[in-house]
């Protein structure tokens, strides 16, 4: 559908931003005004049952944020969706399924996110652990080679691939399809691991042909626009036992004895853990519900958003990007793409000097080591974007 005046939903977001261009939708996603009573009923809701809002979580809040990300990425079995704080909290669960093994070989890109970056880079200090780094960098430019050159690895035997739908540092994005080919050209008990944060809730995806293949994960803090504490994990069905694992995993049987055995069950709960904050679950769902009621979808989403980025690249001053010695990561026809337009400075010092610049200017964006990046989303319109042009190419008149 198309979207007339999406940032009608915003109306608080805005006007704690008044004066200032916020384009880092895919930093932090401005919330709808309808999160913030959902906030509120969940307090009221704490206030109304105390310990058993428990019950009412599991049986209503979950299984609805699990349906809305199912419907999101095409799925059918909403209930092997994990959820979690975070997605770190769920890839270390996803980890322990192979604590204590002799040798683990794990096959990634060198262009993943921070807390997958790092968590890499500490388990390489394990004895055992063999970690293999695809180079993604040269991805925006050429992704046939990428893609040829992980098809080629991924032949190897690994036992967890993990990689990005759309790579943080960049937005160069796999399609459903580069995703598919990748999956078939790894064997079977390989496990499949996608980092979809910044495709989930932004770019068309339908997982329903890799249903049971992969893991997916993402949450609701960037184009999920429900805020933090909104971690999932799409799981594959089957026998898990992760090693890390708390008492929601066994929330169906906490009235039974207390046995030595450790059981599971046999859905994405075995990847639960324990106590959190269930009010982003509930914003979450208030979002969602609210895009449903209005017929607002991913395509539609997607878009909105891709006009956006047409209107600024038609508008964009040329003297800002070459006066500023900025290299685009990304192909203008803007054929498959996420929803920032990253641009790469000659070193992360002058990255730095041209995002304080922005940001004297009201211009706020932000920046990946040298790379800078420009977002954008729903609580945006066309008039945004010339008012964002306007201002870069006053500061590339006074530079």
């Amino acid at each position: 559908m198309t979207l007339s005046n999406p940032k009608q939903y915003y109306s608080r977001f805005l006007k704690g931003h008044a004066g200032r261009l916020h384009f880092r939708a895919h930093s932090h996603h401005f919330w709808p005004d309808v999160s913030r009573e959902a906030q509120i009923a969940y307090w009221d809701d704490c206030a109304m049952f105390s310990d058993k809002k428990w019950d009412r979580i599991f049986s209503e809040t979950i299984p609805k944020t699990q349906n809305h990300i199912a419907k999101i990425l095409g799925l059918k079995d909403a209930r092997q969706i994990a959820l979690a704080p975070n997605t770190h909290e769920l890839s270390a669960r996803l980890l322990s399924l192979f604590l204590g093994r002799k040798e683990l070989k794990i096959l990634t890109t060198s262009n993943e996110f921070h807390s997958w970056r790092r968590q890499f880079l500490r388990l390489i200090e394990i004895p055992g652990i063999s970690i293999h780094q695809v180079d993604a960098a040269g991805f925006p430019r050429d992704k046939a080679v990428f893609l040829d050159t992980m098809r080629s690895e991924l032949a190897k035997d690994y036992d967890l691939v993990f990689l990005s739908q759309v790579f943080f540092d960049s937005g160069a994005a796999l399609t459903d399809g580069d995703m598919a080919s990748l999956v078939a050209a790894t064997p079977a008990s390989t496990l499949f691991a996608v980092d979809g944060y910044h495709g989930f809730g932004a770019i068309p995806c339908n997982l329903s042909s890799l249903e049971g293949r992969i893991f997916y994960l993402g949450g609701g803090y960037k184009y999920g626009q429900g805020g933090e504490g909104i971690g999932f994990m799409v799981v594959p069905k089957g026998n898990w036992r992760p090693a890390d694992t708390g008492w929601y995993a066994e929330f169906a049987q906490l009235s039974r004895p207390v046995g030595e055995e450790v059981g599971y069950p046999e859905d994405a709960m075995a990847f639960m853990g324990s106590t959190q904050d269930p009010s982003g679950f509930y914003r979450f769902n208030a979002v969602w519900d609210l895009f449903d009621s209005e017929g607002i979808d991913i395509p539609g989403i997607h878009g909105y958003v891709v006009g956006l980025q047409k209107t600024f690249l038609d508008n964009l001053p040329r003297t800002f990007v070459q006066d500023w010695s900025l290299t685009p990561l990304f192909d203008p026809a803007l054929v498959w793409h996420g929803h920032f337009l990253t641009f790469e400075a000659p070193s992360w010092e002058i990255a730095e000097k041209c995002l304080q610049a922005l940001s004297r200017n009201g211009i706020l964006i932000d920046r990946r080591g040298a790379r800078l990046r420009f977002g954008f989303g729903l609580y945006q319109d066309e008039a945004d974007v010339i008012e964002l042009c306007r201002r870069l190419r006053e500061l590339a008149r006074k530079s």
